[in-house]
C-alpha cells in the first residue's frame, strides 16, 4: 500500500498511459510514466475493477490514456471507457511491432502495449456506432450462414460419393428444386442411412430459410434513410447488387475516413505488396490485409461489372493480353470498380456506365 502512496504522489499532473492484455477472465495491466513501468497489475476481467483502481492511484494525473489489441471483447471496453471519459484506442494486433525477446507474459505484452502508446507508434481500428455494428452484424451473421451452408452442401455431396450415387449430368444443375426432390426419394439398405441424410437435408433447409429471412432484413435496411441514397448510388453500377452495396455501407461506414484513395485501397487489401533494393523493383500479391468482407464482393461483383462497363472491360483485357491469369486481372479491375465506387459516394453521385 505504501508503494503505491508513492506512485499516487509521482504521477501528479503528468500523462499516464495503461495497456491492457485482454483475457476472458483477467486483464493483465500496465502503468506506464515519465518513461517508467509505474505498477503491473492483474485485475479480474470487469470494468468497474478497472475503473476503481484507476481513480483511487492515479486520479492526480493530468490524464490517464488506454490501449488494448482487437480481438474477442470487441468495442465493449473501449466504449466503458469512453463514457467515463478516458482516452482508449484500439490497435490492430499485426500492426504491433514485433519483440525480439523470446520471454512472451501476459504482463510484458501489457507493458509493450503501454510504452508503444506512449511513443505514439501504434495504428489504431476505427469504432463504428453500437447501430452501425448492429446493423453490420447482421450481413456478418448471413456470411456465417452462407458457409455453413456451402459445408453441407459438400457434406451431402460426400456422403453420396461414400454410397456411389451420382446425379446425372443431363437431369440439370444442383441443389435446385427438382435435386433436393431427388435426394428425398433416394432410397438406402440400412435405415440408418436415411436417417442421415434426411438430418442434412434438414440442416440445408434451415441454412436456406436463415439466409434467406437475413436477406430480407437487409433489403429492409437498403430502404432505411441511414442508407437508402448511397444504396441507390452504388446499385446504379450494373453488377452491384443488394448484398455487394450493403457490404460496401456496412462495413465502410464513414468513407471521410480515408484522407486518399491510396489509403482506402491498402485498407480493403487491394494494394500490390512491393519488394524494392537499389534500381530493382518488384510487385507482389496484393496484401489482403484490411476487411476482407468488402474486398471479397467487390472481386465477385468485378465479373459482372466488365461485361456492362466497357472502361473496365478494357483495362481486364490489357492486363490480360500481358500474360497476366484472369485472377490477378480481376482483382486489378476491382481495385478500379472500389476506387470508382467510393467516388460516386464523396461526390454524391451515380454510377455511371462507362465514364472514367
Amino acid at each position: 500500500m505504501k508503494q503505491l502512496e508513492n506512485i499516487k504522489k509521482f504521477v501528479t499532473n503528468k500523462m499516464v498511459y495503461c495497456g491492457i492484455d485482454i483475457h476472458k477472465k483477467h486483464w493483465s495491466l500496465c502503468y506506464f510514466c515519465d518513461g517508467m513501468v509505474i505498477e503491473k497489475i492483474t485485475l479480474a476481467g470487469i470494468a468497474d475493477k478497472l475503473f476503481s483502481h484507476t481513480e483511487r492511484f492515479y486520479g492526480t494525473a493530468r490524464k490517464v490514456e488506454f490501449v488494448y489489441e482487437a480481438g474477442f471483447s470487441g468495442f465493449y471496453l473501449y466504449r466503458k471507457l469512453k463514457a467515463r471519459n478516458y482516452d482508449c484506442i484500439i490497435t490492430p494486433p499485426n500492426r504491433v511491432p514485433k519483440s525480439q525477446n523470446k520471454v512472451k507474459t501476459d504482463k510484458r505484452d501489457a507493458q509493450k502495449l503501454a510504452q508503444y502508446l506512449a511513443s505514439g507508434i501504434l495504428k489504431k481500428v476505427y469504432v463504428l456506432p453500437p447501430s452501425a455494428e448492429a446493423d453490420r452484424q447482421v450481413l456478418r451473421l448471413r456470411k456465417s450462414f452462407q458457409k455453413k451452408l456451402t459445408r453441407v452442401k459438400n457434406q451431402i455431396k460426400s456422403y453420396l460419393n461414400l454410397h456411389g450415387i451420382n446425379w446425372a449430368t443431363e437431369n440439370g444443375n444442383k441443389w435446385t428444386n427438382k435435386y433436393i426432390a431427388w435426394l428425398k426419394s433416394l432410397e438406402f439398405e440400412i435405415p440408418n442411412q436415411r436417417v442421415i441424410i434426411e438430418e442434412y437435408l434438414n440442416e440445408y433447409r434451415f441454412l436456406r430459410d436463415q439466409i434467406a429471412k437475413l436477406t430480407r432484413q437487409l433489403r429492409v435496411m437498403s430502404k432505411q434513410k441511414t442508407y437508402s441514397k448511397n444504396f441507390n448510388r452504388l446499385v446504379a453500377c450494373k453488377g452491384v447488387g443488394l448484398i455487394t452495396a450493403m457490404t460496401f455501407l456496412l462495413e465502410l461506414h464513414d468513407l471521410l475516413r480515408f484522407s486518399s484513395a491510396e489509403k482506402y485501397c491498402s485498407y480493403l487489401g487491394l494494394t500490390p505488396s512491393q519488394f524494392s533494393t537499389g534500381d530493382h523493383k518488384r510487385l507482389g500479391h496484393i496484401t489482403r490485409e484490411g476487411n476482407a468482407h468488402v474486398r471479397c464482393v467487390l472481386v465477385e461483383s468485378a465479373w459482372t461489372v466488365i461485361r456492362h462497363d466497357p472502361f473496365l472491360r478494357d483495362k481486364y483485357n490489357r492486363i490480360r493480353a500481358k500474360g497476366t491469369n484472369g485472377k490477378k486481372a480481376i482483382v486489378a479491375t476491382a481495385r478500379s470498380l472500389a476506387v470508382r465506387l467510393r467516388r460516386c459516394l464523396l461526390d454524391e453521385t451515380e454510377y455511371v456506365i462507362g465514364v472514367c
